[in-house]
């Protein structure tokens, strides 16, 4: 009997999202039967090259073979390429172009001949838009190509002002669509290259008032899941993907067991026909079985939602990579998350440079429960200390690095049977903030513990090293404005100070943010709050003015001596900022940009009257701007 290799097969993924889970999916149902297990490196798609860590484990060998995906960028792929072909391994490419190479691919042509035969000749389009993908990508031009040749074959000219950017994300589809059908209104069809930018095309031409597919149709291209279950239902081809992560598991097993795997190979794609080109185009007998199944997407959609705003919150109050591992255990569960194991590199929140070669365990998670683990470092390239490795020879693992913005933090090791499919971007971008702010914190607490030990030397340093530290304790971790903690003690301040005078407060609102988080997701909504904060900074101009974070989308300025003239300059200043920045909020029903709502309230300091008169008066009015329809000032009656 022919024996297959325990060495488990490396899969190299920009981002987890619904393609490349379906895409592992089908790698990891061709592996099971030959036993191999597989290992998923999950890289950055904001980082434009090779991670050092995927550098490190493909240096220190250990697997039996590789399996590639499309990057976000041309250059991402030809730095891994390269890196490969120094190596001494079995390697497949999915959905891209390598000469000399194993490749599979989607049959792209049969499939977006399919489709525009079924737009042009079925449904007699004839003023088609398309929204394309990234160059780079041979998937996505050949789609466009076969786009212009089908055109051309039946006699249509190609309007080249009718095919826009879309970059294969629903973000550049949306803002691409409401662009395109600002100048063009006469557009009967928008094929799009992939699902993902056809959910932001539908959007778009919802929000400007179209009916699909009565006024427009609208196509993608990979059939996810999600495109059954839109209303209408969108047309798509289904390019197999599972399929093509299967056949990309048997041509690898061929070559590790040395047998030689045809070079190119194609996976039969199919044309599914929806709601969103012709209607009745989703079955009718089939609608009380959609509507269901519409309805368990949309709990599951809530519940992934409130998982990743979970373990979100809990991250917000680490303070130590001991809390870190602690809350990031107690929402496991919820993520749908069996195995989790949290590395951090040697020396981060210390003082001395990162290398990245070492690190030490500080989560050990399994079925449920946590294993105590102890403060060993070991070498990165083996992932997991040397009791724990063979973790790594069961069904499939996904490998996250994790960065702040100018330094590596370490990796998180995860597997995941059930839950939201995002769950490697929530757990990316959450983790990578939090320890960097604990290692930040850390790497000051470090400094001061050394400086003390000095103290008679150099105290003059050490006071500056621990005022840095109060400050760092009191500045919002997200905004980098100040924090509730810094607003309380500088408006107790203020008003033991102001006896006789008069002091102002704002307390704002982001207007119908959770909208917007839900729109546009957490990561947007992270950067609109530090634009908000910017504005709010700069709006408070005075030596005494504070702007603080109040707390989620909730916002604070005190204004010492400050009447309320003072204080409605400072309003209309940030007002008009905020305006400057336009922050796209399609999701809003107050304006197409971000907005805020404002209370004010300004009070004569003097005995007998509390602080929480005030704020409460402030607060007060905020809820009256509201009231009011929101984007808008309103005041307290002077206190």
């Amino acid at each position: 009997m022919e024996q297959t290799p325990a060495r488990p097969v490396l899969a190299v993924v920009t981002g987890v999202e619904e393609y490349q889970t379906r895409l592992l999916r089908g790698i990891g149902a061709g592996l099971v039967p030959h036993g191999v297990p597989l290992l998923v490196h999950a890289n950055d798609p904001s980082v434009n090259s090779v991670p050092p860590l995927l550098r490190r484990l493909l240096h220190a060998g250990g697997f039996s073979g590789i399996v590639t995906a499309p990057g976000v960028t041309t250059e991402e792929e030809r730095q891994l390429i390269e890196l490969l072909d120094t190596l001494d391994l079995p390697v497949v490419h999915i959905g891209q172009d390598v000469p000399d190479a194993i490749t599979v691919h989607a049959d792209n042509v049969a499939g977006m001949r399919a489709l525009m035969a079924h737009l042009l000749d079925e449904c007699g389009a004839r003023n088609p838009a398309m929204v394309r993908g990234m160059a780079h990508q041979p998937d996505a031009a050949t789609r466009e190509q076969v786009f212009r040749d089908e055109l051309r074959r039946r006699g249509i000219s190609v309007q080249e002002e009718l095919i826009v950017d879309g970059r294969s994300t629903y973000d550049h589809a949306y803002e691409a669509t409401r662009a395109l059908f600002g100048e063009h209104r006469d557009i009967d069809v928008v094929v799009a290259v992939n699902d993902s930018s056809a959910f932001g095309v539908l959007d778009a031409l919802t929000d400007m008032g179209y009916e699909v597919p009565a006024d427009v149709m609208v196509t993608g291209f990979d059939d996810d899941p999600a495109a059954a279950l839109h209303w209408p239902g969108l047309t798509t081809i289904d390019q197999d993907v599972e399929g093509q992560g299967r056949l990309a598991a048997a041509l690898l097993m061929e070559e590790i067991t040395g047998h030689r795997a045809d070079r190119g190979r194609v996976v039969p794609s199919r044309l599914v026909v929806r709601g969103s080109t012709q209607p009745g185009g989703d079955r009718g007998g089939d609608r009380l079985a959609e509507a269901h199944a519409m309805n368990r997407a949309i709990q599951g959609h809530v519940a992934a939602r409130d998982a990743v705003l979970g373990l979100n919150r809990v991250m917000n109050r680490c303070r130590s990579m001991d809390r870190v591992a602690t809350a990031l255990a107690s929402r496991l569960d919820n993520l749908g998350i069996r195995r989790c194991f949290l590395a951090v590199y040697e020396s981060v929140g210390s003082e001395i440079p990162v290398t990245g070669e070492r690190a030490r365990l500080i989560l050990d998670y399994r079925d449920g429960k946590t294993t105590p683990v102890d403060d060993e470092v070991f070498p990165t390239h083996q992932l997991l200390p040397e009791p724990l490795r063979t973790e790594l020879q069961q069904g499939m693992i996904v490998l996250q690095p994790l960065s702040g913005l100018d330094r590596d933090l370490g990796y998180v090791l995860y597997e995941q049977v059930r839950g939201v499919t995002r769950v490697a971007e929530a757990l990316r971008h959450d983790l990578s903030r939090t320890l960097d702010s604990v290692a930040s914190t850390q790497s000051l607490e470090d400094h001061a513990a050394t400086l003390e030990a000095l103290v008679a030397q150099r105290t003059q340093e050490l006071k500056r090293a621990n005022a840095e530290l109060q400050r760092s304790l009191m500045v919002d971790g997200l905004t980098r404005i100040a924090n509730r903690i810094a607003f309380e003690r500088h408006l107790e301040a203020q008003w033991k100070e102001l006896d006789g005078r008069e002091l102002a407060l704002l307390i704002l609102d982001v207007d119908l943010f959770k909208a917007y988080n839900d729109r546009y997701g957490h990561v947007h909504g992270d950067e609109a709050l530090k634009i908000v904060a910017s504005c709010l900074q700069e709006s408070a101009r005075h030596p005494g003015d504070l702007a603080t974070r109040y707390g989620g989308e909730e916002f604070a300025v005190v204004l010492p001596d400050s009447g309320v003239e003072a204080a409605s300059a400072v309003a209309t200043r940030f007002r008009a900022l905020l305006a400057e920045a336009a922050i796209p909020h399609s999701a809003s029903s107050v304006a197409p940009v971000v907005t805020a709502s404002i209370g004010i309230a300004v009070a004569r300091v003097r005995p007998g009257l509390s602080l929480a008169v005030v704020v409460n008066a402030a607060d007060q009015a905020l809820y009256r701007a509201k009231a009011l329809g929101r984007n808008r000032i309103a005041f307290a009656d002077r206190i």
